[in-house]
């Protein structure tokens, strides 16, 4: 069968449940669903989980031990996805996206699916400025478990590695110049969205630099990446740009390898939450209150009247000046690494 990007074999088991689980985008949601996984497993020992996603999200599910099978979007289109949901015939189906390709295949079997309450009407009053409740992410994953009487163990996401992968990451960075025992910052400065990203990193990095601290630029695009790099030509000793260097795999462990994580309001803030790393977070157009915000994080924001803007971040501000993002200085955050690492 195509598209099974891994199999968990389970001989010698007897498979009391046959799960499917559906959650296609983005990377930060597909993180937010492991601990949903985890409390099937670990009420049904034993059971079989197939998990429908993009092929770009995959990795996330490897050295997964609650996961068997990830099925990818992109190798099946919605009718080959529909023959495929017959043919696992599952016992449940748990639609954690509540599009309209997830709402086909739950439609197959209406009595045997449950869906994610996605409280739009919720974000679209905070959006106006009104008062809503919406609680966060992985607690309305988990909600739709207890409606279905599963104990809920847990509720913490978790991303695993392997030794090997771990070793790779080590290398990786003594590759860059970085000793083992180098502090090592991991800075995620990209997002989908641009007002998301924050401008100030060149003067952040040469304000917060000191002997033995290593920066690591990851994300997607190098050079995008390389346009946040010091003036200062002696930047190349202590900032290192990976970006679009690492396979997702690579990007975890590397992350992991780090004293804490700086993010944006993006996916790589959930991997660092999912790693137990220290994570300091920027939250500018988008606000807490839409329920994503990762659990223990710290939260750099500002108080500003026109905030929300966006859902997802938005590509234009409407002031002009980014006022969100830009009142939060290089001081602001120097002081809130210095406090996270001491």
């Amino acid at each position: 069968m195509t598209g099974l990007i891994k199999i968990c074999r389970t001989e010698g088991l007897i498979l009391r449940q046959n799960f499917a689980v559906i959650r296609f985008s983005s990377l930060g949601d597909v993180i937010l669903t492991t601990p949903f996984c985890e409390n099937i497993k670990l009420n049904h020992p034993g059971s079989f989980i197939s998990f429908f996603t993009k092929r770009a999200y995959a990795p996330v599910f490897e050295e997964n031990p609650f996961v068997d099978r990830v099925i990818a979007l992109e190798d099946h289109g919605l009718p080959q996805l529909i023959r495929l949901m017959r043919k696992i015939n599952p016992d449940r189906i748990y639609d954690l996206h509540s599009s309209l390709r997830s709402r086909a295949l739950g439609a197959l079997f209406p009595l045997r699916a449950s869906r994610v309450k996605t409280y739009r009407k919720e974000r679209k009053k905070i959006l106006k400025g009104q008062s809503a409740i919406i609680p966060d992410a992985v607690r309305r994953y988990l909600d739709v478990l207890a409606a279905d009487k599963i104990k809920i163990h847990t509720d913490k996401t978790a991303l695993f590695l392997s030794a090997r992968e771990k070793d790779r990451a080590r290398r990786i960075l003594l590759s860059q110049g970085i000793p083992p025992d180098g502090e090592i910052i991991c800075v995620a400065p990209q997002a989908k969205w641009p007002l998301k990203e924050w401008s100030r990193f060149p003067e952040f990095f040469e304000a917060a630099a000191k002997p033995g601290r290593y920066f690591i630029l990851t994300g997607d695009d190098y050079a995008r990446a390389q346009n946040l790099l010091p003036a200062n030509r002696y930047h190349v000793n202590f900032v290192k740009n990976l970006s679009g260097r690492l396979s997702m795999r690579m990007f975890f462990a590397v992350m992991d390898a780090a004293s804490c994580v700086i993010s944006m309001d993006s996916g790589a803030a959930h991997a660092a939450s999912a790693l137990g790393k220290p994570l300091i977070v920027f939250f500018g157009p988008t606000v807490m209150d839409f329920g994503f915000a990762p659990a223990g994080a710290k939260i750099m924001q500002v108080d500003v009247p026109c905030r929300p803007c966006h859902l997802h971040g938005g590509k234009d501000c409407a002031r002009g000046d980014r006022v969100c993002m830009e009142s939060i200085s290089a001081k602001d955050l120097t002081l809130a690494v210095e406090e996270m690492l001491k």
